[in-house]
């Protein structure tokens, strides 16, 4: 079998039998899960799978934080990964990875959290475990993010990995979402070519200003300037001032720019997150 689909289940136990392997040969493998367990230390293992994709089901009330999940499939090439942030990511064995597609749901308290961080706070220090995973994926050469990721990695910039290999950025704004870790995020992919952007709009605050325009750039050096970004795309443009003061900045900053593409909004122009994590 190279293609395993596992539809939303309640409990699903896969037992081996002694010295045994569970389809060795398996390329594919698509988990949907109505619900992932806060008791449940999950992993992920297999030395010939190429594609993973999991993602959750169902209301945000029904879903839970994973205590931890695991990686270890050395020759997975595309990863799509959609559920709540699991408290730890203990081992990721992700060197081969060539496209990874995230999107890390969160509650309205763990924003909160996250917008007024405390060290010694039990649930700000799970969601900084989030690094690990990210540190886990730096081969990568195509990334896709979500806008919850971008506020969940704002705890992470001090010790923010590099991605040396990353040649498309894609990212998606929302207004209530933050970009406080956009400026490290750009500059920490020195070989970046293409940055899509799937909306301008976001939550203002202090920590993006050198990458946008939100807040006055006196005295602040761009994180833009160093980044080798040649074409930059923006989706969802309703030509209001602000984007267009936003291009305009990007313009002008960019020093290796040479196209830019801006597409107009149009109704029901954002699909789904996981309609474009399946992409």
């Amino acid at each position: 079998m190279q293609t395993l689909f596992l539809v939303p289940a309640q409990q699903l136990v896969l037992e081996l039998a002694s010295g045994g392997t569970f389809l060795p040969m398996l390329k594919t493998l698509i988990i949907k899960a109505k619900w992932i367990g806060s008791e449940w230390d999950e992993t992920v293992s297999s030395a010939s799978l190429r594609k993973l994709v999991i993602y959750c089901q169902g209301g945000c009330a029904d879903l839970l934080n994973s205590k931890s999940i695991s990686f270890d499939t050395p020759s997975l090439l595309y990863l799509v990964y959609s559920v709540f942030v699991a408290e730890d990511y203990p081992k990721v064995n992700l060197t081969n990875l060539v496209e990874a597609k995230f999107n890390l749901m969160l509650l309205d308290e763990q924003i909160e959290q996250i917008r007024e961080p405390n060290d010694e706070d039990d649930v700000f220090l799970r969601l900084g475990n989030v690094l690990k995973l990210f540190a886990g994926i730096r081969n990568v050469q195509k990334l896709y993010l979500s806008a919850n990721i971008l506020e969940v990695l704002s705890l992470c910039c001090e010790s923010f990995p590099v991605f040396n290999n990353l040649k498309i950025l894609r990212i998606r704004s929302a207004e209530d979402r933050g970009w406080q870790a956009m400026p490290v995020l750009l500059r920490n992919c020195p070989h970046l070519e293409t940055l899509v952007l799937e909306g301008l709009i976001h939550y203002v605050t202090g920590e993006c200003g050198n990458a946008c325009d939100c807040k006055s750039r006196e005295g602040i050096v761009s994180s833009l300037l160093s980044c080798p970004v040649k074409k930059v795309q923006i989706k969802g443009f309703k030509g209001t001032m602000r984007e267009s003061s936003m291009i305009w900045h990007f313009m002008t900053s960019f020093p290796c720019l040479k196209e830019m593409e801006v597409v107009y909004a149009e109704e029901n122009d954002f699909t789904t997150i996981f309609e474009i994590l399946g992409r």
